[in-house]
């Protein structure tokens, strides 16, 4: 089962909806201080937790203690990331995770914990001797010689001594404390050829093995870690019956020997750290505190000081993200009372670009069809994140992100053509100090074949003015490097074009005709025409104009005066919505002039007027095709000007 899949189940296991985004590694520390547990109490009764297991863990479906252990199991290998909410495009695909898990734990000790009792040095007696035979055995009698021999001395039958070992030490027991265990051998057994052993999970541990003659040893070891001890017992280089054996050796929890209080246990803000203290009774015995934190964010860095003063151990932990936070704190392998708790922090989201580490032989590029890796960790302050990743050159590289290492989150990219690219990094809405960052690829590019690509759609085919024409230009990755451009050839031109890269090897195209007629749309990529190009597209409706969109400028309309045989010119603007025209210029005045229209290249239309003889002349520009209707006069239009 994958990281996620853990997390996923341990978060629907304690009730929590939520799409998880993995942004950079799990927290974990620990400390260890002396001390060890009193006898064990009596187990208090189930109303002492507060009800908390009921809103954790579905009772009904499996053992309380054993979901408790698959829960704690999972939490203590899960890996944990900043991230994710949502980052701006195009973005490397990263791991979808808004919940992320902050870990801390250390062993502590009861105020007054008892020190473990010495060995016990009583002889263990003999296994009984295996009882004797009850099975019936037929006979029968037959006349024997008058003179018998002299009877012989009865032969009296041992039985057999078996190797056996038994104690608490080789089945369960509480860290801290001895794990006592005897072996009953036979008798011409001594201690040379008896070899025990013991492997923990901080390796192996010293075995005290005392003889008391006759076959019969105690053995006794302390192991200091909780977590499966395994015991091999040999006599005689051989392994006895039921060797090796596993001991399972626990933490002591006894919850109702310790109680939490603070203000961080309740509500806390992003600016400020929150804190509680763990404080315990004076039998508390000798366990090992555990903390997770889920949130939006990763609570980091999470610290626990034992607090020998106030005899509790101080607890402070640092959300940069608002939102509401599952705080679960556990004694041993129980939750202490009112645990898990909900903590609402409020407050702005906290990233800190600068602590973000970028590593990795894939920031200093590669060939093409390599693989190239590099690796960015959220370090403890760097805040939720996201992470936003965006790379930009001859080719558009395959890139994803792996939140499986204990390195921080893998971004793997494939270049697919040689040439200069450029990283861009963000973490939330803050470049990384090292972003942009350049890097070269070498190697021999793909082959352009333009013909590999189709256009699809209704805009293909035509339109209705008024209305988008759309279609979708696919672009296999056989079709090499290269630029989609787009060409719309007809009666007026179709402003605007418009281009969107979908992301997925398909661009999406629109563009808007404003008169009917037939069209010609040509669409190259790399420079060269298509599959199919050029469509030819015919285009049905009525134009639609608006001569008010329509602008012009010019000192013989700004200054509304020039002088005579001077050439004065006008510029005059279509705006988006006027439609397709055309312009259309008329002169009224003592004489005629000269009067001519030109097309720029940037859309706009020049003007040229020179008036011949003085007087006041008034030009008249019109949008359309009917030169005597008042409503196609263009903005300002008609113009005075007064020639001298």
């Amino acid at each position: 089962m994958s990281i996620d899949a853990e997390t996923d189940k341990l978060l629907a296991e304690l009730g929590i909806s939520a799409d998880i985004d993995i942004g950079g590694g799990s927290a974990s520390a620990s400390v260890s201080v002396g001390g060890a547990p009193p006898p064990p109490p009596p187990p208090p009764p189930p109303s002492s937790f507060g009800g908390s297991a009921s809103a954790s863990i579905n009772l009904k479906t499996k053992d309380a203690r054993d979901a408790q252990k698959e829960i704690d199991d999972i939490f203590d290998s899960v890996i944990s990331f900043a991230g994710k909410k949502k980052a701006p495009p195009p973005v490397a695909p990263k791991p979808k995770r808004n919940v992320h898990v902050s870990t801390i734990s250390m062993q502590v000790k009861g105020k007054d914990a008892v020190t473990p009792a010495a060995k016990p040095s009583a002889v263990p007696a003999h296994p009984p001797p295996p009882p004797a035979s009850t099975t019936s055995v037929a006979s029968a009698s037959i006349a024997t010689p008058a003179k018998l021999p002299a009877p012989s001395k009865p032969i009296i039958q041992q039985q057999p001594v078996a190797l056996v070992a038994f104690g608490p030490g080789l089945e369960t027991f509480e860290v801290n404390c001895f794990g006592d265990f005897q072996v009953s051998c036979p008798p011409d057994v001594d201690e040379d050829e008896l070899d025990v052993s013991v492997l923990g999970p901080t390796g192996s541990k010293p075995i005290d093995i005392t003889s008391h003659g006759n076959g019969q040893f105690s053995c006794s070891y302390q192991p200091t870690a909780a977590g499966e001890h395994v015991v091999g017992v040999k006599v005689r280089d051989e392994h006895i019956p039921g060797s090796p054996f596993k001991a399972n050796v626990k933490f002591a929890a006894y919850t109702d020997k310790c109680w939490v209080s603070g203000p961080g246990l309740k509500s806390a803000t992003t600016t400020e750290p929150a804190r509680f203290q763990i404080l315990t009774k004076d039998d508390a015995g000798y366990a090992r505190v555990r903390i997770h934190v889920l949130g939006p964010s990763r609570a980091e860095p999470i610290e626990m000081t034992e607090n020998s003063a106030e005899k509790c151990v101080d607890v402070v932990y640092n959300p940069s993200a608002p939102g509401e936070y599952t705080l679960r704190i556990l004694w041993g392998d129980s939750h202490v009372r009112g645990s898990p708790f909900k903590v609402n922090v409020t407050g702005e989201a906290i990233n800190d670009a600068t602590k973000v580490k970028v590593t990795g032989a894939g920031l200093s590029g590669g060939r093409v069809g390599e693989t190239l890796k590099f690796f960015v960790e959220g370090e403890a302050g760097s805040g939720p994140g996201p992470l936003g990743v965006r790379i930009v050159g001859p080719s558009k590289p395959a890139i994803v992100a792996d939140d499986s290492s204990t390195e921080g989150v893998g971004i793997s990219y494939t270049c697919q053509d040689p040439g200069e690219y450029q990283l861009t990094l963000k973490w939330g809405d803050q470049e990384l100090p090292m972003s942009p960052h350049s890097f070269t690829i070498t190697g021999e590019g793909r082959a352009i074949n333009p013909l590999l690509c189709t256009a699809t759609g209704p805009g293909v085919s035509g339109g209705v003015v008024g209305q988008p024409a759309q279609f979708t230009v696919n672009v296999p990755d056989e079709a090499g490097p290269g630029t989609l451009s787009i060409s719309v050839l007809g009666p007026h031109p179709p402003k605007p074009i418009e281009i969107v890269n979908n992301g997925d090897n398909t661009m999406s195209v629109k563009y808007h005709p404003q008169a009917p007629g037939e069209y010609s749309i040509e669409v190259y990529w790399a420079d060269r025409h298509i599959g199919g190009s050029p469509f030819k597209a015919s285009v049905s409706g009525t134009a639609s104009r608006n001569a008010k969109l329509v602008f012009a400028t010019g000192e013989p309309i700004t200054d509304g005066k020039m002088k005579r045989k001077q050439l004065g010119t006008i510029n005059v603007i279509p705006q988006d919505g006027s439609g397709p025209g055309p312009l259309r210029a008329k002169l009224e005045g003592p004489t005629r002039g000269a009067l001519e229209l030109s097309n720029n290249q940037d859309g706009t239309i020049l003007v040229s007027f020179l008036p011949n003889d003085p007087g006041q002349y008034k030009l008249h520009l019109l949008w359309g095709e009917d030169v005597d209707d008042p409503s196609s006069e263009i903005n300002g239009s008609p113009f005075t000007i007064n020639v001298a």
